[in-house]
């Protein structure tokens, strides 16, 4: 009889041993489902990326306050991490061109933009864009001291609302992002900042 009772409780530990490993698998599974699948890129890489899939020169038509219209040729960006976990900052160089109501055109002169951004990730494009563009420097090299002041004054919200959803890049194909874009890309990808790379991060979309 009294082996017939160990025998029981023997089986009885086991079941419960059993039932704790099944929780704790389960628990491990729910985990690995609810978090972000993640990619950790350097600075370093990530311009890079960016050399390689930004269109340049970008042209871009400005329509300033002052009756004059003007085409911006931006260059690569150039891109730091700062302390903001959310936006990058960006260093665009290229040139502008203005014509004064078709009297008075003001010829090719180099531009200096200085700013941050937020970003858009759009995994299923393969595509990453500008998002909330704030200007703050910007630098233009002209031979009138009016037109470089017209331009000056019209460039930091005009442009800022232009350089809004911009194509920052087209991923590179060969590229560890476009490896993970394309494996999560019926997911939402977030991103934060990090003092020396950017995280992406998949998660699985809201279903409501």
């Amino acid at each position: 009889m009294t082996g017939f009772n160990a025998l029981i409780v023997t089986g009885r530990a086991l079941l419960a041993v059993r039932h704790v490993v099944l929780q704790i698998c389960l628990l491990l599974a729910l985990t690995a489902c609810s978090s972000p699948r993640e990619l950790a890129v350097s600075q370093q890489d990530f311009q890079a990326l960016i050399n390689r899939g930004f269109l340049s020169p970008r042209i871009i038509a400005i329509n300033l306050p002052v009756p004059a219209q003007a085409n911006l040729y931006l260059e690569t960006p150039q891109v730091s991490f700062s302390d903001s976990r959310s936006r990058i900052d960006i260093t665009v160089s290229g040139q502008i061109d203005v014509d004064f109501a078709g009297q008075i055109a003001s010829g090719l002169m180099p531009v200096v933009l200085e700013g941050s951004a937020a970003l858009v990730i759009k995994a299923d494009e393969q595509a990453l864009f500008l998002d909330r563009v704030a200007i703050k420097n910007r630098q233009v090299t002209a031979e009138s001291g009016l037109i470089q002041k017209l331009v000056l004054e019209a460039l930091a919200g005009v442009v800022a609302d232009a350089l809004n959803n911009i194509l920052l890049m087209t991923v590179p194909e060969d590229s560890p992002v476009s490896a993970f874009l394309k494996e999560y890309q019926n997911q939402k990808i977030h991103y934060r900042i990090e003092p020396d790379h950017i995280v992406l991060a998949a998660k699985q979309r809201d279903r409501n």
